[in-house]
């Protein structure tokens, strides 16, 4: 978070795997690179062309060797001074104390906040509701909801999210018609017919990667999607965030690979 790319770059091992997924504007260019070398590398050329101004923590889950996070950041662009608002997320894999992959997830983040969950009293901010579920079958609810193989199961969203469900999509509403946050069960699945409307699912998709802490589970996943209206197929990076609270899920967040899906649109 200091930017500090000395001390940052010692926590990952020699040869650690790097994979970023990134808006249009991204900072980093999207793809897979090998070793501390290309991660010093990434470093200064943002460091050429950004200077970062602040960054917030909003959650981080740790299950066995494998964390996941999500952070803002502001950044000022040094020739312009525009200031660029991300939403990140990462999915770190350990080795002996130091990160061996890295995935991460990044887009410009929508101005409008208005759905945001608010609790009622202070005993809700300092004793929250137990999520109501055991660890394996947050996990596989978490699953069921991102496959669309078969086309989105609506019965199953209305099913496992609460009606007040929060639901976010990272991104910006000038290229994500539904980015942004919005509250409601019936919001969310009037989003994921639309979704399901414009792409189709080739085949099954299989989690890479599935972390619970707590009342919060994260998934990671890659799919094949061909858009309805231009044919054209593309391999889609997606990750969700949720929490559940009393056996239903209260809050959703999802990040995609922008830039893959506006591949296939255009």
């Amino acid at each position: 978070m200091t930017y500090d790319v000395q001390t940052l770059v010692e926590h990952f091992v020699e040869d650690v795997e790097l994979n970023y997924n990134c808006s249009r504007l991204g900072v980093l260019p999207p793809g897979q690179w090998r070793g501390r070398d290309a991660l010093r590398a990434h470093l200064r050329r943002v460091d050429v062309d950004y200077e970062p101004i602040d960054a917030e923590i909003l959650s981080v889950l740790v299950e066995g060797d494998n964390t996941a996070l999500r952070w803002l950041s502001s950044w000022r662009h040094r020739a312009t001074g525009r200031i660029h608002r991300m939403d990140m997320a990462h999915f770190l894999r350990w080795r002996n104390g130091l990160v061996s992959e890295m995935y991460e997830f990044r887009d410009h983040r929508c101005v409008s906040r208005g759905a945001d969950y608010l609790p009622q009293s202070l005993d809700e901010i300092l004793n929250p509701r137990g999520p109501g579920l055991p660890r394996d079958e947050m996990a596989r609810r978490l699953v069921a909801m991102s496959n669309f193989s078969c086309g989105p199961d609506i019965a199953l969203f209305r099913e496992i999210c609460s009606p007040d469900v929060v639901c976010e999509f990272v991104g910006d509403r000038a290229t994500i018609s539904h980015a942004g946050r919005h509250r409601g069960v019936e919001a969310l699945v009037n989003i994921v017919r639309s979704i399901g409307m414009e792409f189709e699912q080739l085949g099954h998709a299989t989690p890479d990667e599935v972390i619970v802490d707590g009342g919060t589970a994260a998934t990671r996943r890659t799919v094949e999607w061909r858009h309805r209206g231009t044919g054209r197929r593309g391999q889609v990076q997606l990750a969700d965030f949720v929490r559940y609270e009393d056996g239903r899920i209260v809050e959703l967040v999802e990040f995609r690979d922008s830039v893959a899906l506006l591949q296939m649109q255009a």
